[in-house]
């Protein structure tokens, strides 16, 4: 089972706070990086997406309302899939974004096949969940987007995935699974109903002729986080604090109670399946590409 298993660390270098929001726009950055690399997309997301967007436009406006034949037909109905990928990827990454906002995950993976049970090639992504700090304000601590393009480039030159992503992955389904840990000893049905996750009562194995990469993502600092201030850690809050100075012992038995079973609850997670699929799209090889991207 284990013998297609790659590891592969992936740093996240002087970042001085690593926010739940900072957290999801580098896996939304790492989807769209496997979505150009294993050939769903023709272009990178951002250009795929003006492609799109430009049809839509020059649809409200009526300027493709040109001669009705055959290859206007042809194209239009290219042009609908290509639309219907673009969407699902916008879906999808919303879904993380819910997700990493309302719940604390653990770890998610990208499977690239016709089915969950028989995919072709599986991305893990392992989350340092335990160092996203959520007293800060994700906003404040946006990653830019060249920090996530450096971080990306080091997959391209990363020698265990260099075979992999020499060789091309036809058009498939691209589907979304997520660890969630868990609160209060259950799963947090209310979230995951309002991000559009499914419960997944049995976890898919992967197959030994899967491609199976393990994504391990590290936060690396050189500040310690108590150095860190933010908004949320104003000095009214450690003043308020020093007024619990008084316990009962009873008052310390509970707390210590409590973070027994908060760390328990921690160690718990069940995986959810995102009921968005990104289909992949990819022009037919007997038409001309600039015919289809061409307004």
């Amino acid at each position: 089972m284990d013998q297609n298993i790659k590891n592969v660390d992936l740093k996240l270098d002087n970042i001085e706070v690593l926010t739940s929001g900072t957290t999801a726009e580098f896996v939304n950055g790492i989807l769209d990086f496997l979505l150009y690399q294993r050939r769903q997309i023709p272009f990178v997301y951002k250009t795929y997406k003006y492609y799109v967007d430009k049809w839509s436009e020059a649809d409200e406006s009526g300027q493709s309302k040109d001669q009705e034949s055959f290859a206007h037909y042809q194209r239009n109905q290219q042009r609908s899939k290509a639309k219907a990928t673009k969407e699902s990827i916008s879906d999808m990454r919303e879904v993380i974004r819910q997700a990493f906002r309302s719940s604390e995950v653990k770890s998610l993976r990208f499977l690239f096949g016709n089915n969950t049970f028989m995919p072709s090639e599986v991305y893990t992504l392992h989350i340092p969940h335990d160092s996203i700090s959520r007293d800060h304000y994700c906003e404040h601590h946006a990653l830019p987007e060249g920090r996530i393009n450096q971080a990306l480039l080091r997959l391209l030159t990363c020698e265990e995935l260099y075979t992999l992503f020499s060789t091309e992955l036809n058009a498939t389904n691209v589907f979304l699974e997520m660890e969630l840990l868990t609160d209060t000893g259950g799963l947090q049905g209310s979230h995951c109903d309002s991000v559009n996750l499914i419960p997944k009562h049995v976890f898919s194995k992967v197959p030994r002729s899967c491609k199976n990469i393990h994504l391990h993502l590290l936060h690396c600092s050189e500040n310690a986080p108590n150095e860190l201030r933010c908004c949320k850690e104003l000095d009214i809050y450690h003043d308020l604090g020093l007024l619990n100075l008084d316990k009962s012992g009873a008052d310390v038995s509970k707390s210590s109670e409590e973070q027994d079973f908060l760390k328990a609850a921690n160690e718990t997670s069940g995986w959810w399946q995102a009921e968005v699929i990104v289909r992949g799209f990819r022009a037919p090889g007997n038409q001309k590409s600039g015919d289809l991207w061409s307004s």
